[in-house]
């Protein structure tokens, strides 16, 4: 091949990689073809990917900032009426920011091979205006005027901003209410220069008459009952204003809100009428719309166990003094009883709410306690009805005890008592109560609260104590270290040649059978006791007690019955005084927090934990068991029986965790979930591994109240609990 040849090779090479690193970008985006916006039917074209801008002159915004102030977005369907507010909203967004002579100069629109739409827009910002003078006219002399002059910020020389005049008036207006002026105007005229890119600023202030509060009318508003089931007194109490006083707006906000955060009126209105010319009372009317007081609601729940319901019935608005009243009841297990309320709101003319309550209520729950062979009571029941316990005593009445390793008490203190319990509580409660909102929606509340508690614990009727017994049921080990005989003297002869010197009879046999006289049928050596009335007497623990308590809850979920971002934080400490029996202190500390984070638009991650603590101050077996920690079933761990998680003795120490993945799409949902807790009666006995898991997944329908359906294990499915309530587990 001569040189001529491959000088040409090499260069059609070069071209062709040319060509190829020419073409490449647009193989990699695919073919897009050209079309006009009049081309484009609202609705039927989709974008495809983000809307990309391009700058000629200066760049004051972000792209991220200029696509967030969009409806026309990635994904959605393009509307040519809406693409064109947007190309408005983008000018006015230059010329807030002082680029007057902002011009969009291209708009580019093209279709992929799919059909996706593809938008550039090009931008000329233009140069950035200044201001060059500043006049304010004001009708009228004093220092009122003086100071409201000089509430203008903007300045000659300073960039222009049309935003920064806004802000001005509305400076210079509020000032102006808050000395009296409630009619003032302040009006603003700007003279353009497109040649310098300058703008003059003129402010006009009229404050007009300085005006006083008139009379106060307090009427329902236009279509709602002439009649207000309201006091008026009451209305007047929230006033923050008095007829004569200087007018104030900022005084009629307040007021709107202390009104709306009553929770009494639907809708709140502060109108003014107009006055006549020099005349500086300014009359206010009150529109009000009422709520509905009386409010009637109910919840049936589903479980393992049996079914309940739950209902609230109240009125918000008592003799028209805004105090609520009401009751809340449920029926069927786990809890079930009834409390009686009244809340006055604005106690003291402060903001605090002041709840007295008084209830009566039945819970079901399950307690283990180490039996007590110093309570006659107990050890008489265990000499009646356990053979083993009755050999130990016979044996020891024949002054053969040493035949056992352990004694009957020892014996009877080694067992453990498992069963199913019922707590009778009755309560006396007087909370205080401060709810607040702050300006990110975030809700308060503390409460301080003094209970008067009696509570009793027995097991319930017809149910068995089960016998969990800690040492083993044998003899002891013969002692043959003081046998002078040491070996057997006969070996393997039997001197009495088979025969039994004795014959049939049994030589203890009349003191065994003095032992086991008045013995019932019952044998708890198979490790169950029957609940008789005296086992229930024998295991009822009965308490009085004053309860001082303080809780602290930050609150920012969007929806408290659904959450799906935002959290949850509640702390609270209690401290409690033993009034009867043995005397015992108690303080108690629960701190829970909840968390929830969307994933994206159909996928939520909700966690929760909770710790608590008590102590007795005391004797701490002189604990109520009314404070004993409890965990399992529904609030704690699904899939573990309700109140399973237990101490033996009662629980001092609590820890709960719970995780849930909630996926939810047209009113339909779906979750996975993890629950575990553990409890310990001593805190340095608390460790992860001992806890216990629950698992589980569930289904969820919005039919106006949200559905809830779960099914959740512990270590077998097979042994499976189902749940059926309102709302997300927590």
């Amino acid at each position: 091949m001569g040189i001529a040849s491959r000088v040409v090779t090499k260069l059609g090479g070069v071209a062709v990689a040319g060509i190829l690193l020419c073409t490449l970008p647009a193989t990699a985006q695919g073919v897009r073809t050209p079309v006009s916006m009049s081309d484009l039917e609202d609705g039927r074209v989709k974008l495809g990917d983000r809307i990309r801008f391009t700058h000629l002159d200066i760049k004051p915004f972000k792209n991220g900032v200029l696509r967030s102030v969009m409806t026309t977005r990635e994904g959605k369907r393009f509307e040519r009426r809406f693409f064109r507010n947007d190309l408005a909203t983008l000018e006015n967004l230059y010329r807030g920011a002082g680029f007057m002579s902002v011009k969009i100069v291209r708009r580019l629109f093209e279709l992929d091979e799919k059909g996706k739409l593809h938008i550039r827009i090009k931008i000329d910002s233009g140069p950035r205006w200044k201001v060059a003078a500043v006049d304010v006219e004001v009708e009228g002399q004093g220092t009122d005027y003086e100071l409201a002059r000089g509430r203008i910020r903007v300045a000659e020389g300073q960039h222009f901003r049309y935003a920064d005049v806004l802000s001005d008036e509305r400076e210079v207006m509020t000032f102006l209410n808050s000395r009296g002026y409630a009619h003032a105007r302040v009006e603003n005229q700007i003279n353009y220069d497109a040649a310098t890119h300058t703008a003059d600023v003129l402010y006009r202030i009229d404050p007009g008459l300085r005006m006083y509060f008139g009379v106060v009318e307090i009427v329902g508003r236009a279509g709602a009952d002439a009649e207000m089931k309201t006091d008026r007194s009451l209305v007047r109490d929230y006033l923050t204003f008095r007829e004569g006083q200087r007018f104030n707006p900022a005084q009629l906000r307040s007021t709107r809100n202390n009104l709306a955060q009553t929770n009494l009126f639907r809708s709140v209105t502060v109108y003014m009428s107009k006055v006549a010319s020099g005349d500086s009372v300014q009359p206010v009317q009150i529109q009000l719309q009422e709520r509905k007081f009386i409010h009637l609601e109910a919840d049936a729940f589903i479980n393992n166990e049996q079914p309940g319901l739950s209902g609230n019935a109240r009125h918000e608005n008592w003799l028209g003094r805004g105090t609520r009243i009401g009751v809340d009841a449920s029926l069927g297990r786990p809890i079930q009883g009834a409390t009686f309320y009244l809340t006055e709101s604005t106690i003291l003319d402060l903001p605090l709410d002041f709840t007295v309550a008084a209830g009566v209520s039945d819970e079901w729950d399950s307690k283990e306690v180490t039996a007590d062979p110093s309570d006659s009571l107990q050890f008489d029941q265990f000499a009646r009805n356990h053979s083993f316990v009755r050999d130990m005593l016979e044996a020891s009445e024949l002054g053969l005890g040493d035949l056992f390793e352990l004694g009957p008490e020892q014996f009877i203190a080694s067992n453990q008592l498992s069963y199913d319990s019922v707590e009778r509580l009755w309560t006396v409660e007087a909370i205080l109560a401060r709810r607040w909102e702050s300006a990110r929606r975030v809700r308060y509340e503390t409460q301080l609260a003094l209970t008067w508690e009696q509570s009793r614990n027995q097991p319930g009727r017809g149910g068995v104590i089960t016998l969990n017994e800690q040492a083993e049921l044998v003899p002891a080990a013969p002692d043959t270290s003081d046998d002078p005989l040491g070996d057997d003297p006969f070996g393997d002869d039997d001197p009495f040649g088979g025969d039994d010197p004795f014959g049939d009879e049994d030589p203890f046999a009349d003191s065994g059978k003095m032992l086991q006289e008045g013995a019932g049928a019952v044998d708890y050596l198979d490790g169950e006791i029957p609940v008789t009335p005296e086992w229930r007497a024998i295991l009822r623990d009965r308490a009085k007690t004053v309860n001082a308590s303080i809780a602290l809850q930050r609150d920012s979920r969007d929806n408290q019955i659904a959450p799906s971002r935002g959290s949850y934080l509640r702390a609270s400490a209690l401290y409690a005084v033993k009034v009867t029996g043995r005397s015992s202190q108690v303080v108690d500390g629960e701190l829970e927090g909840r968390y929830y984070q969307p994933l994206g638009r159909h996928l939520v991650w909700a966690a929760a934990a909770r710790w608590i603590q008590t102590a007795s101050l005391q004797n701490s077996s002189a604990m109520p068991q009314a404070y004993w920690i409890e965990l399992g079933g529904e609030g704690s761990v699904r899939g573990v029986k309700r109140s399973d998680i237990i101490a033996v003795d009662g629980g001092r120490t609590g820890l709960n965790v719970r995780s849930e993945l909630r996926v939810r799409a047209a009113g339909f949902g779906g979750v996975m979930f993890w629950d575990r807790a553990g409890v310990w009666r001593e805190l340095n006995k608390a460790d992860w591994s001992s806890m216990r898991d629950g698992y589980g997944f569930g289904l969820r329908y919005d039919l106006g109240i949200p559905l809830r359906l779960d099914v959740g294990w512990s270590e077998d499915f097979a042994r499976r609990k189902i749940y059926f309530s309102i709302g997300q587990a927590f």
